[in-house]
């Protein structure tokens, strides 16, 4: 395990790196005691989780970025962990390519209230879990994957795929520090900005209020102010709900 440079991640915090981890969220777990602020980065992990129940992420060494932040509670303020982390994932993937002189033409969105979007694929993934007044905030962002094999319930999408450019993940973990500073201080506003760029907000999709909850149908209108999505003028919290697109809509 490497201890980075505080002053060149994340100020006033500890940041680290590992070449492989079981997880960042278990090596987080672990390294933030003591340590009120920090983030561990991994080059692999063979043991990744994401929300839901037998969901992993795995990848060859230093094709994605995967890192987990832990913070202090408060510092999120009224605002959801989760959306603020996919706020900043937005920010980082579009500074990053501004830097690298690339084009990300589909154009980045926030599937709430995990993951993110580039032409209605999954380029990028949040995990966020809380302990003793810390939350720790896994994010992995594919990098420089040429393609992906197997079958995914969302198809995946690297930045590589969409720009032709592959990411270094400690270059887009520069960008991701610097947003994720940026969103911790939206106050009141980081609502309106994550409307604007939610996935299939005005549009049909399918939801249930459980994993093995039966379907049905509503139209996706916004996020409330705690952060719980609005179907059909109803606010669902991200515990009760599984929401897709409805592609019968369209057909």
């Amino acid at each position: 395990m490497t201890e980075l440079s505080a002053d060149t991640f994340f100020p006033e915090a500890s940041s680290f790196y590992v070449p492989v981890a079981g997880s960042t969220m278990d090596e987080a777990r672990t390294l933030s005691t003591g340590r009120p602020r920090g983030l561990v980065r991994a080059g692999r992990q063979t043991a990744g989780r994401g929300r839901l129940p037998g969901r992993v992420w795995h990848g060859q060494s230093d094709e994605s970025l995967l890192v987990t932040f832990w913070l202090p509670l408060d510092s999120f303020g009224t605002a959801p962990p989760p959306l603020l982390a996919g706020l900043a994932v937005r920010r980082a993937c579009d500074a990053w390519a501004r830097a690298a002189g690339a084009i990300l033409g589909h154009g980045v969105e926030l599937k709430w209230p995990n993951d993110v979007l580039c032409g209605g694929r999954k380029l990028a993934g949040v995990l966020c879990e809380s302990g003793g007044g810390t939350v720790y905030i896994g994010i992995g962002i594919n990098c420089s994957q040429p393609g992906f094999e197997g079958d995914f319930r969302t198809e995946p999408t690297s930045l590589l795929v969409e720009t032709g450019k592959a990411a270094e993940p400690a270059d887009l973990l520069k960008c991701l520090t610097d947003a994720m500073i940026e969103v911790l201080c939206l106050g009141d506003t980081w609502r309106s900005e994550y409307e604007a760029c939610l996935a299939w907000r005005g549009k049909p999709v399918m939801f249930s209020p459980g994993i093995e909850e039966a379907s049905t149908r509503g139209t996706l209108d916004g996020i409330d102010v705690t952060g719980a999505v609005i179907v059909s003028g109803r606010p669902w919290p991200s515990g009760e709900l599984k929401l897709v697109i409805d592609e019968g809509a369209w057909t």
